[in-house]
């Protein structure tokens, strides 16, 4: 379930936690514990670990009342899974989608400072001043555009764009090309697969 639905199973007092009602979905339980919902206990599942190069034109959510394409209309997996963090409609690269909570606060928390790395295609020329300003590096220009390399940690909404854009810079595409120190250049735009445990590690990593 997502933790929207679990929510609304919990207040609707249909969990149990070893027997107990339970009605705050903010209760936390240990590992061991024994949790029925409406009367049926839930079993522990095997964790999931994918890794997906979002396309264009694709949301990051469940349901879109538009009807637009999102994540799930291209990962169709039997068990709950959930993206960690969010890619903006137009931005394209890498999502790692989870079951595993305690994981994707890991990789999410702003304490941890997990850094995503970005490539942008800036219309136009930039500055050396003005990637001081966004702490940024050029990659390559042609004069009519630009390409950047941007890294961020701390996942806001729309940063990497606000941050172009408060420097008065059109941004023409966008992509997000690693997680801490995960990356694929071989996994094509709307694919996705499983990851490995040592790729678990390097998304929980900083490059130097």
């Amino acid at each position: 379930m997502s933790r929207k639905e679990v929510a609304k199973q919990i207040i609707a007092g249909n969990v149990c936690v070893d027997g107990k009602l339970i009605k705050k979905p903010g209760a936390v339980v240990p590992l061991s514990a024994k949790i029925t919902i409406q009367g049926e206990k839930q079993e522990t599942k095997n964790k999931i670990y994918l890794l997906l190069n979002k396309p264009p034109r694709c949301l990051t959510t469940r349901d879109d009342p538009l009807k637009r394409r999102t994540v799930y209309d291209i990962v169709k997996e039997k068990e709950w899974v959930f993206p960690v963090g969010r890619l903006d409609y137009d931005t394209t690269g890498l999502l790692i989608m989870t079951n595993d909570s305690e994981f994707s606060e890991k990789l999410a928390s702003p304490e941890n400072k997990i850094r995503k790395t970005y490539i942008a295609k800036i219309k136009g020329a930039i500055s050396e001043e003005e990637l001081k300003k966004i702490n940024a590096k050029l990659v390559s220009t042609t004069g009519l555009s630009s390409r950047i390399e941007i890294k961020i940690s701390e996942g806001k909404n729309r940063q990497v764009r606000n941050l172009l854009e408060g420097i008065g810079k059109k941004v023409i595409s966008l992509s997000r090309i690693a997680i801490g120190e995960l990356r694929d250049n071989n996994l094509k735009p709307g694919a996705f697969r499983k990851l490995t445990s040592g790729e678990l590690k390097l998304a929980l990593k900083n490059e130097r």
